[in-house]
């Protein structure tokens, strides 16, 4: 290839980097090519949210028997692997997750960076946050609980006198301490029948006890109250209109604030209800007491019916298969139940006995929402479920304008260093300095294409790899100087500096990228980011040393021939 096509090429690099990083659009300039991406800012960087999580572990000793340390060990680290993956599908990355310990209870901890929306209003940025948080948050406590279920016989006494115990289990908790919204989350999710609502406005007729009106200082908790919802209209198939009675149940209500409207009040509200009617159905068992449920679960996906609808095909291992063959074949004529997630999605009437370990969930799905239900499945599934006991709003570390600060002390010390090498070096000094501008410019370039998470780690590996970059030349021009000495002219001495520096450049580039692979193969997501903006600098500045150093020393020394003095200080 030829110097001069060679040079052109840089040149290009050159200009097509510094277009691509430069923010035009802060000084009114449309580029023709899309430069509307900011950079990706991590939580340090950007600021983001905290959600703190309690373990249930009583809800995994119920499942599974005691619960050892090194089994509620292992069931931390496997929630948090998918907690991790669970903030990927949400495209929010670089989450930081802890573990906290507070008296008995274990916590775990997440701080999600918010996304950056570039420049729509701080409104819109406020409004999306919101939106990006309450979506983490959904996702993040989603417990999905597969399991197979019966009709039951008959409904007796404890079954009623259960429900008022699960009310009072309720209010225990909140009176020690848990949050309300925690405790509601909580019952919701792990027993039939249980509503948890907020909202704001006029009470509802479940949320309105005795004694509601005199309540004067919020928040307000109350004890455990019988109330009743409102009757509904049902029409039957004649078209006449029926109305069915309310729906008793026990309601435990917070009452966080009040305000006077007229005649009436209007609450922010919120209460848990659990409805006096117990659960239809029960675990459906072998006759030595196995119940069908996720622990048995090889896979969750989507199929499709003999006439084409979609729907969610669930395959189990060969001791779940062999329960799923003893249940169909004991309940043929009957109805088995699936519930996820706690919620009835069919109860198909069982034809003849499955003994493949094959189940279908049917229903009036489309392709999306079943390949969404078989990935709640999947992904839902945890050794033990997690309640939101907090969250904050975390601002930035340093805030934008000591990230300002920040990059103009950063290019401070980058044209410090090539004044160091122009002093040491002359020309030479001056073209490496060059070669180093343009592999700054490539990596951001490369940072944003992307999308790179820069946080105060990754910024740190990447100022780590520009040393290195400057290691390599200097090592170059040292090994040109004794070729210099030797006698060698000015065009050998090149080629002799890099071939002979090659070996020593080579191995600490090599040493210092394993150790980066080994940081982000192994490390957390700070030290991780640390790793991977490390071993991508050093990639790069392996190409500048190598390559853009020698391309531009060899078409400005054939000038310096005679003079090597002012080329490179010799």
């Amino acid at each position: 290839m030829k110097l001069s096509f060679r040079v052109s090429f840089i040149v290009v690099l050159f200009l097509v980097s510094f277009a691509y990083i430069f923010p035009w659009n802060s000084y009114g300039i449309a580029m023709p090519f899309s430069t509307d991406s900011s950079y990706k800012l991590g939580l340090d960087l950007h600021g983001g949210v905290e959600l703190d999580y309690k373990v249930d572990f009583e809800w995994a000793s119920l499942q599974s028997g005691t619960t050892t340390s090194i089994q509620k060990t292992d069931i931390i680290e496997g929630i948090k692997s998918i907690i991790d993956k669970r903030i990927s599908t949400l495209g929010l990355t670089e989450p930081t997750i802890q573990t906290a310990n507070y008296g008995q209870e274990s916590h775990i901890i997440v701080q999600i960076p918010t996304q950056d929306y570039g420049d729509v209003s701080d409104e819109e940025k406020k409004r999306l946050g919101e939106e990006d948080i309450a979506s983490a948050k959904e996702t993040i406590g989603k417990v999905v609980k597969l399991e197979f279920r019966e009709a039951k016989t008959e409904i007796t006494d404890a079954d009623r006198a259960e429900r008022e115990e699960i009310a009072n289990a309720a209010q225990k908790e909140i009176t020690d301490g848990m949050p309300f919204e925690t405790v509601g989350v909580k019952y919701r999710d792990q027993y039939e029948n249980v509503a948890y609502i907020t909202g704001s406005g006029i009470l509802p007729k479940e949320a309105t006890f005795s004694g509601v009106d005199a309540v004067t200082t919020f928040p307000y908790i109350s004890p455990v109250v019988m109330t009743e919802t409102e009757a509904q209209e049902i029409m039957n198939a004649s078209g006449k209109i029926l109305t069915s009675s309310g729906t008793r149940g026990y309601t435990i209500v917070k009452l966080d604030s009040m305000t006077a409207s007229g005649s009436e009040k209007i609450y922010d509200y919120s209460f848990l209800f659990v409805a006096e009617q117990p659960s239809q159905w029960t675990p459906a068992k072998t006759e030595d007491g196995r119940i069908l449920n996720d622990a048995y679960l090889n896979s969750a996906s989507v199929a499709f019916s003999q006439l084409g609808s979609p729907q969610v095909q669930l395959n189990f291992n060969p001791e779940g298969a062999e329960i799923f063959a003893e249940l169909t074949k004991r309940l043929i004529g009957q109805s088995i139940a699936i519930f996820v997630g706690w919620e009835l999605v069919t109860a198909p009437t069982v034809q003849s006995a499955i003994p493949d370990g094959k189940a279908v969930i049917t229903g009036n799905y489309t392709i999306d929402e079943a390949r969404q239900l078989a990935n709640d499945i999947t992904t839902g599934i945890v050794p033990a479920p997690i309640y939101l006991t907090s969250e904050r709003m975390i601002d930035a570390k340093i805030g934008e304008e000591s990230l300002h600060l920040l990059i103009q002390a950063g290019l401070i010390g980058l044209f410090g260093v090539i004044l160091f090498l122009v002093i040491a070096y002359r020309v030479s000094g001056l073209l490496a300095g060059i070669a180093l501008i343009i592999y700054g410019l490539i990596l951001l370039a490369l940072v944003k294409f992307f999308w790179v998470t820069l946080t105060l780690a990754s910024i740190a590996g990447m100022i780590l790899s520009i040393g290195l970059a400057i290691d390599a030349n200097i090592l170059i021009f040292e090994r040109m100087k004794e070729a210099l000495r030797a006698g060698d002219a000015l065009d050998r001495a090149t080629h002799i500096g890099f071939d002979r520096s090659w070996s020593a450049i080579w191995d600490s580039h090599i040493t210092s990228l394993t150790s980066a692979i080994i940081l982000y193969v192994f490390g957390v997501a700070l030290v991780k980011w640390f790793g991977f903006m490390l071993g991508l600098g050093i990639v790069l500045s392996l190409f500048t040393a190598m390559w853009v150093s020698r391309v531009l020393i060899l078409a400005v020394g054939r000038y310096f021939s005679k003079n090597t003095r002012t080329f490179i200080g010799l």
